[in-house]
């Protein structure tokens, strides 16, 4: 079961775990249900997303879990991407590496494909504000970059733009758009620099638009 929220409505569903042999079949047909519902829930919240919209989830995996870690205070998204609305289909661009994505190379997925609720369990966009001169320039850059084969950046070195780990991208993708504005979103303390998932949407400028929860 999951939580569709927006505003102030939300809608809760519950899974039920079942014990013994006899009870398989019905298991599947529960699940099966439950997926129903869940791909509808994401195909619900389409006509509420724009260009730009920053998109978290998280996965249910034990690699999820420790992208998790890395968050600087909230924990609970492990993987994000950047939306384009492209003829009425909504797309996520996005930086994966290992084994989920063999070719290292950023990827463009259906929001169905990277929401698949038989692997993540809950989702979230974020808004930043943007005006069309903004947009246009965010989206120019990442269709450059989907085109040159941008690959993943296995090393997480926030200096280089050859390659680029998945908050990296989305972070680097508004900073062009809003004219290095961004950077003052990280954090001053010496150290690293990098960008965590929660600083895309752990600030005032980033507002929920809607947060699925399967």
């Amino acid at each position: 079961m999951g939580i569709i929220h927006k505003g102030n409505i939300h809608f809760t569903f519950k899974g039920i775990r079942l014990g013994g042999c006899l009870f398989l079949l019905g298991i599947w047909a529960c699940t099966g249900k439950s997926y129903k519902v869940a791909y509808q829930e994401i195909s619900n919240v389409k006509g509420l997303l724009k260009n730009g919209d920053v998109i978290v989830r998280n996965g249910t995996d034990e690699v999820s879990r420790a992208a998790r870690s890395f968050n600087r205070k909230d924990k609970t998204y492990s993987h994000c991407g950047i939306i384009q609305v492209e003829n009425d289909t909504v797309f996520v661009y996005h930086a994966l590496g290992g084994s989920y994505n063999p070719s290292q190379k950023l990827l463009r997925q259906p929001l169905e494909v990277f929401c698949d609720p038989k692997k993540v369990d809950r989702v979230a966009v974020f808004r930043y504000s943007l005006d069309s001169k903004e947009d246009n320039k965010l989206t120019a850059w990442v269709h450059e970059r989907y085109a040159a084969e941008l690959p993943f950046d296995t090393f997480f070195n926030f200096y280089t733009d050859d390659k680029m780990y998945c908050s990296e991208f989305v972070f680097k993708a508004l900073d062009i758009a809003k004219n290095g504005a961004l950077f003052q979103l990280l954090p001053g303390n010496a150290g690293p620099v990098y960008v965590s998932i929660d600083d895309l949407y752990l600030n005032r400028n980033a507002k929920e638009v809607v947060k699925i929860v399967f």
